[in-house]
């Protein structure tokens, strides 16, 4: 089975490769094969974005992205290869937040064109707040909470009688199962 591809995303400063790194060793602490597991903290849109940004130091989460261009249909095809998009909120009580103050603007504008992007591309993300211990927590919830997670637990079942449609069929296929179950 292929590993479950994580990618970490957020502005300058969130702790995308601490985070990387917390995971990558609990993960492999955990029951999870160490080669289960692929995390990076730097995804294809995030940089796209970036230099999207720096390009246009007007942008902001008012215009509209336009994600129709070759390049972010790249990039955006790419993201949606990874089984769990995770973006770092920004925390303003973390250590990196305080270092890069006179960063806050740029900051918030990252943060921002970053949701704006996933957004208007449908790429399904969860928002990770918290520092140290409790951003690991919430990030190792939600891996263990992601639909990619129960789908690739769960054992394929087959119907025993997919080639008829008939209800009575159905009904007592049901109903012995129904009835194994409770014994």
């Amino acid at each position: 089975m292929p590993p479950m591809k994580v990618a970490l995303l957020g502005a300058a400063g969130t702790g995308k490769t601490s985070l990387a790194r917390a995971l990558t060793l609990a993960l492999a602490n955990s029951s999870a094969a160490p080669d289960d597991w692929h995390i990076i903290d730097e995804s294809p849109v995030q940089r796209l974005l970036q230099a999207v940004a720096s390009a246009n130091p007007t942008l902001d989460q008012t215009t509209a992205l336009k994600l129709e261009t070759p390049e972010w249909l790249q990039a955006l095809e790419a993201q949606r290869g990874f089984d769990h998009s995770l973006l770092l909120a920004l925390d303003v009580g973390s250590a990196n937040a305080s270092a890069n103050g006179a960063n806050t603007a740029q900051r918030l504008r990252m943060d921002a064109l970053l949701r704006q992007a996933l957004v208007q591309a449908q790429i399904p993300f969860q928002v990770i707040y918290g520092l140290g211990e409790d951003r690991l927590a919430q990030a190792l919830s939600a891996l263990k909470r992601s639909p990619a997670v129960r789908e690739a637990r769960r054992k394929p079942w087959v119907w025993a009688c997919d080639k008829c449609s008939d209800p009575a069929c159905e009904h007592r296929l049901l109903s012995d199962l129904l009835a194994s179950r409770q014994a």
